[in-house]
C-alpha cells in the first residue's frame, strides 16, 4: 500500500469523474487514518479518525467539478495562493491537509475527528476546530528565555502499511451546503457527496 505522501503528490485530479474521484479519495483516506499519525513536540500523538474531501475545479476545461464550499480558492475578484502539497492549513472549521494543482484545481481534506494518544491514554476528538490548538497551540515565545517551537511530524506506520486491510465508513459530509452551478447557495438543501470516510476497526 502506498503511504499518504506518495498518494497525495501522485493524485491527479484533472478529468475525473465524481465517482473516480471518490475512488482516489477513499484510498487517500484509508492512508490518512490506518497509515500514520501526527507526532507534536515529541509528547503525544494524534491520530486521524475522520476526514472529508473537498475538490474544486478551477480549469473549465479539464474538469467542471466544483465544491463551492470550499475555503480556499479563488472567489469573485479574490485571488489565493496555492499551497504546496501536503500543507496544513488551518481554519475556522478546523485543518485541512493540502493536495492542489496550480491552475488547475484546489484539493484537500478536512480532519473531522481525531484521536489523541498520550501516557497510554487516549481520547477521541469530534470538534474539528480543536485540532488547531493541538496541533499548534501553546507555542511559548513572549515570555520565555527559550522559546518553544512547535515540531509536527507525520509518521509512517509500517505495521498498518497494508490499510488496504483496515475498512472505512464512507458518508456525505456534514453540513455541508448545496450550491447551483454557478455557485449559488440552495437555501435549505445539503451536499450528498459522499466525500466523508470514517475509521472502523
Amino acid at each position: 500500500m502506498k503511504t499518504l505522501s506518495q498518494l497525495i503528490k501522485e493524485f491527479d485530479g484533472s478529468g475525473l469523474t465524481k465517482d473516480k474521484l471518490c475512488e482516489k479519495f477513499e484510498e487517500i483516506a484509508k492512508a490518512a487514518i490506518y497509515g500514520g499519525y501526527f507526532r507534536v513536540n515529541d509528547e503525544y500523538d494524534i491520530f486521524i479518525v475522520e476526514v472529508e474531501f473537498y475538490f474544486h475545479s478551477e480549469d473549465e476545461k479539464k474538469s467542471i467539478i466544483h465544491d463551492w464550499a470550499m475555503y480556499h480558492r479563488n472567489n469573485k475578484g479574490r485571488t489565493v495562493e496555492y499551497f504546496p502539497v501536503g500543507s496544513l492549513h488551518p481554519h475556522n472549521s478546523g485543518v485541512d491537509v493540502t493536495f492542489e494543482k496550480e491552475g488547475e484545481y484546489r484539493a484537500s481534506f478536512l480532519i473531522r475527528k481525531y484521536e489523541i494518544v498520550e501516557k497510554g491514554k487516549s481520547k477521541v476528538y469530534s470538534q474539528p476546530s480543536y485540532l488547531r490548538e493541538d496541533l499548534f497551540g501553546y507555542a511559548g515565545c513572549i515570555c520565555r528565555d527559550k522559546p518553544k517551537a512547535v515540531k509536527i511530524e507525520w509518521i509512517e506506520d509500517n505495521e498498518t502499511s497494508a490499510c488496504e486491510d483496515y475498512s472505512i465508513e464512507k458518508n456525505p459530509r456534514i453540513n455541508v451546503g448545496a450550491y447551483d452551478e454557478n455557485g449559488e447557495r440552495k437555501e435549505g438543501l445539503f451536499d450528498n457527496r459522499e466525500w466523508r470516510f470514517t475509521r472502523k476497526k
